[in-house]
């Protein structure tokens, strides 16, 4: 039992000491990428919150300030923008 104990902690310290990656793991979020360009619409104001599919669109044309023409992977992981529900 003695000898059992003692080789477990030479394991122990072997697997300790020999600069063994950890078993954690960090998760990196991916950004969401799309194959084909897609372009869509945003206002230009820090209180917007969705992209929109149309120029044209009703929620759009309330916009005071400037309108950008940005990608769809942009409007969603630079600009942070959810789907208009009028539009989408």
């Amino acid at each position: 039992m003695k000898q059992l104990f003692l080789l477990l902690a030479v394991i122990t310290a072997f697997v300790l000491l020999s600069g063994a990656p950890a078993a954690a793991v960090s998760k990196k979020i991916a950004p969401v990428t799309f194959k084909k360009e897609t372009y869509v619409y945003i206002c230009d104001s820090k209180t917007a919150y969705a992209y929109h599919s149309r120029k044209d669109c009703s929620g759009l044309n309330r916009c005071t300030h400037g309108i950008l023409k940005v990608t769809l992977s942009d409007a969603i992981n630079i600009y942070k923008r959810k789907p208009c529900k009028i539009c989408e």
